[in-house]
């Protein structure tokens, strides 16, 4: 541990001790938990297709032409993360649109990452044209109006899509 000149734990040091024994407590209440009968089930790992369940979309977020989308609930998994991949025509977007955090307008309080799986676009993120391509990932904080376009003319734009809910509204259940 660190002592500045007045023998007294640093600020960093005082978190890290407080998180090693917070840790060491949890790990112990759990096997107490597990010790005393406890019957949980083990977590399981979940997976899916993107290929199964993918609907056609008009107009995502008031965006042009259609595309396919596919969310990917994983039976429950632990929340605020949620996925799903845009399938996205040639000239079809997902309208620009921004997120808050106290969803005044009923978008859904998210941070958003895109990853570009295939294809090219655009993006527009707070008025200014992003190119993108496949490779590349894009954060949309809370507050930044954003929103993709398929700018190929015959090649469609998959995009997979991470949206984290913050705060108490959730539009996405």
């Amino acid at each position: 541990m660190t002592m500045n000149g007045d023998d007294k734990l640093s600020r960093r040091a005082a978190l890290a001790a407080a998180g090693t024994c917070f840790a060491m407590l949890s790990q112990r209440a759990l096997a107490a938990t597990l010790a005393d009968g406890d019957a949980r089930p083990k977590p399981a790992y979940a997976k899916d297709s993107e290929t199964r369940g993918m609907i056609e979309v008009k107009g995502i977020h008031a965006g042009k032409g259609k595309g396919g989308v596919k969310m990917f609930p994983f039976a429950g998994a632990p929340k605020p993360a949620h996925f799903l991949i845009y399938d996205l025509s040639p000239g079809g977007s997902e309208g620009t649109h921004v997120h808050f955090l106290d969803n005044r307008n009923n978008e859904g309080a998210f941070d958003e990452y895109y990853y570009i799986i295939s294809g090219r676009g655009q993006m527009e993120i707070d008025g200014q044209i992003v190119p993108v391509v496949a490779g590349d990932h894009v954060h949309t904080p809370l507050e930044v109006a954003h929103g993709i376009e398929n700018t190929h003319p015959t090649e469609n734009l998959r995009v997979f899509l991470t949206f984290i809910k913050r705060g108490e509204a959730d539009t996405a259940n």
